[in-house]
């Protein structure tokens, strides 16, 4: 369990992939469907699993996603979600899950049901169930009351479920002990650097430029090119169709309330001096009394933002130590407990934080603030409209697309019945369109190429509305002669050959070491220099070197009975040789600080690692039948 936490350290998706493993099924999630028409995806031990209700799961996410990440949801991202693969998983677990509960003989009763929906927030006035809230919520996500219940009451089941499976998990101290001291330990290198770029007297004969020509011929491919026509559903142009009344209003503002709600801020500045976290008492003192007379420069009135000017060793020195208007959580506690108990105008003795000592002056207090429904409704009233208007144009572009589904269809003559405008590009390489036109044109882009020539594509959402998408003509990629691109084969020899020599001479400076001599002492170019990283943990930058994974694992492998690595490393300026020099444990007592967090991150990624084998298992004795041909 430990090494399955330690390959996922310091990786942003871990928490995605909790979110998207643990099969906790709430209220806006997968659901029931009525409706069983349509092309059958998937069979699970009998039971149908169609497009329809396919389809609907992948746009949930996609919506769940959208509203999560908003602007910041790219193409990366969205490659790494997999939604097609997610969106079928969801569906099958459930079906497994359901099915394995009803042999099991769990239930929920009626009245356990009542309970829990009444509890639930949104459907609440004051704190108090409201039907009629209830009833207009279910009607704007298209979902009726018996539905939602049944929905709900499988929900319970599964939950029940879940915890006869993973109920009795926990991390055990030992486990946070042992998961503290692996990911907070730091390790000190001594290293040499032997940048590619040094070598200046590289000589390229036209016999070295065609043998590597020909070795590397994919390289110097030219890009290709597809032209495509494709049907745009703009929301905006639905957005006339929609009505939203004041009960509408009201009902989101009282379900959405945290959406109302404005956090305090300050905006301040500060004169940071810094000091090291273990510094030598001495010296905090030393400098603490420097603070002092700064804040009593302050306090007799010398202009704060020139004392920061002159005396600030923070980044925001030139700024005159303004750092803008922020939240209390973006601040280090003890600055920002400081800064959050004072006036505008007010400046505070020094500050001790990790980074240093801080004088503070507070420019402006923003306090907490909650919009009235009056202020909020103009603002609700155009989310509303635009959420309908593009629910309006999701239900265009699915009307499209089933009429697509008929064999040999064109899309200009669907575009044509269903008086939808089609459109059409000039030819384009897969970097993508230059255009407004299209919300997301990298995206567009990425999904042309992945189209067979008169394949028409699925719904594709690229954040301004839905498309269609009909790849109508290709030029593929080709290999140009040598001479159109002989100036950039050179260049790529020259690099390469730069490159081989840094580390032959990388290789000739560690065979040296592993002889018994010590980076000083070994031969070494007169302009390569011995370095020192200082202490670093596994999962940050390396100073002086870079966010480098590979020399980072490496180096938490050495040790005092082995301070040198087996190979050399490439960086993206050359090769780098290290030496293992000091490992620093974390201090004991910050464990006592961090164990409760880490345990309860333990205990879920053992409770994921249990249900996903759990589920693995019941996959494998299940009899599921996928038709891959339906999956985007």
């Amino acid at each position: 369990m430990l090494n399955i936490m330690r390959k996922q350290a310091g990786s942003w998706i871990i928490k995605v992939l909790l979110f998207a493993i643990v099969v906790v099924f709430i209220f806006w999630g997968v659901g029931s469907f009525n409706s069983r028409r349509g092309t059958t995806v998937a069979n699970v031990n009998g039971e149908i699993i169609t497009h329809d209700e396919y389809r609907e799961a992948h746009r949930q996410l996609r919506e769940r996603y959208r509203r999560a990440y908003g602007d910041s949801l790219n193409d990366e991202m969205l490659k790494s979600l997999q939604l097609d693969e997610q969106a079928l998983d969801q569906l099958v677990n459930r079906t497994l899950m359901l099915q394995e509960a009803k042999r099991l003989n769990i239930q929920v009763a009626d009245q356990t049901i009542d309970d829990a929906i009444f509890k639930i927030p949104a459907f609440q006035t004051n704190g108090v169930f409201n039907e009629d809230r209830a009833k207009q919520l279910l009607a704007q996500n298209r979902m009726s009351t018996a539905d939602f219940r049944n929905s709900f009451r499988q929900d319970l089941i599964l939950n029940k479920l879940q915890a006869m499976i993973v109920g009795g998990i926990v991390a055990t101290e030992a486990e946070a002990k042992e998961w503290y001291g692996w990911y907070n330990a730091e390790v000190d290198l001594t290293f040499m650097h032997f940048p590619a770029a040094r070598y200046k007297d590289i000589a390229v004969s036209d016999e070295k430029m065609a043998e590597h020509f020909k070795s590397n011929e994919n390289e110097y491919r030219t890009e290709p090119q597809v032209k495509v026509r494709y049907l745009f559903f703009d929301p905006a142009a639905y957005k006339d169709r929609v009505a939203v009344g004041q009960e509408q209003i009201d009902a989101y503002y009282y379900s959405h309330p945290d959406e109302f709600k404005t956090e305090k801020t300050v905006e301040a500045r500060h004169v940071l001096l810094k000091l090291d976290e273990d510094a030598d008492p001495q010296i905090v003192a030393e400098k603490k009394q420097k603070a002092m007379e700064i804040y009593k420069m302050a306090a007799e009135g010398k202009p704060f933002a020139e004392l920061a000017k002159q005396y600030s060793e923070g980044p925001t020195r030139d700024q005159g130590g303004y750092l803008g208007e922020f939240k209390k959580e973006t601040m280090v506690k003890p600055f920002a407990d400081k800064a959050f108990g004072m006036q505008a105008g007010e400046i505070s003795e020094p500050v001790r934080t990790r980074f240093g000592w801080h004088i503070i002056k507070v420019e402006k207090v923003n306090e907490a603030h909650t919009r009235s429904l009056e202020e909020a409704a103009k603002t609700i009233r155009e989310k509303l409209i635009n959420e309908k208007a593009r629910e309006l144009a999701m239900q265009k572009a699915e009307e499209v697309y089933d009429a697509t589904l008929i064999e040999g269809v064109d899309l200009a003559d669907i575009a044509q019945s269903h008086k939808v405008p089609l459109r059409t590009t000039d030819f384009f390489k897969p970097q993508g369109l230059k255009t407004n036109d299209i919300g997301n044109p990298k995206l567009f882009a990425d999904t042309a190429f992945g189209l067979e020539k008169m394949t028409i594509s699925d719904i594709q959402d690229f954040g301004n509305g839905f498309y269609l998408l009909q790849v109508v003509d290709r030029i593929e990629a080709t290999v140009p002669p040598l001479e159109s691109v002989k100036d950039r084969v050179k260049q790529d020899v020259i690099e390469m050959l730069r490159d081989e020599r840094a580390k032959a001479d990388a290789e000739a400076f560690l065979a040296e070491l592993k002889k018994g001599k010590s980076m000083a002492e070994a031969d070494k170019p007169d302009d390569v220099q011995l370095m020192q990283t200082g202490f670093f943990k596994r999962t940050g930058a390396i100073p002086k070197i870079g966010y480098d994974p590979a020399i980072s694992q490496a180096a938490f492998e050495l040790g005092p009975e082995k301070k040198l690595p087996d190979e050399v490393f490439k960086g993206p300026q050359g090769w780098y040789v290290i030496q293992f020099k000091e490992r620093k444990p974390p201090a004991a007592e910050g464990f006592d600080k961090e164990k409760t967090g880490i345990s309860k991150q333990l205990t879920e990624q053992k409770k994921q690692t249990a249900l996903q084998q759990w589920l693995s298992d019941l996959k494998a004795r299940g009899q599921i039948q996928i038709n891959h041909d339906l999956i985007r």
